[in-house]
């Protein structure tokens, strides 16, 4: 018998770090974040995998220090 949940993971991960990579590029086109901030943004998607939640959530904090929490 075939195990196809890596299958379906790596497709969920594919679709969520599409609509993250969507999203923050829509928000650089709106003027709301800098060129910077995207590519730290881009980097940090392009890496999530060696990251923990709590490690990207700090990382996001990073590079978004005005936002409130």
């Amino acid at each position: 018998m075939k195990d196809n949940r890596g299958k379906g993971m790596d497709q969920l991960d594919f679709r969520l770090i599409l609509a993250f990579t969507n999203a923050y590029s829509s928000l650089y086109r709106e003027g709301l974040i800098s060129q910077e901030q995207l590519e730290s943004v881009l980097i940090l998607l392009d890496n999530y995998h060696k990251f923990t939640a709590e490690e990207l959530e700090n990382k996001l904090k990073k590079i978004f220090p005005d936002i409130p929490e």
